[in-house]
């Protein structure tokens, strides 16, 4: 399946939620973070609703990218 909704702009969207998420529950970011980034935007990209998405989906692949690495 091919995603139609990837945008520079909504990767930097992303990247800014996920610093604020970091930074509201008190850690560093980390030193991989542009992987992170990626990770979740890809994730958000293709299972978040294209025109609706919010921080609650960035904290959803956020979690999954969490859970893959255990």
């Amino acid at each position: 399946m091919k995603v139609e909704n990837w945008t520079p702009e909504k990767k930097d969207a992303i990247e800014k939620m996920l610093i604020d998420m970091w930074k509201n529950i008190g850690i560093d970011i980390p030193a991989n973070y542009e992987s992170i980034v990626q990770y979740c935007y890809e994730d958000v990209c293709e299972t978040a609703d294209p025109d609706n998405w919010h921080s609650g989906d960035v904290a959803i692949a956020f979690r999954r990218w969490i859970e893959e690495q255990i």
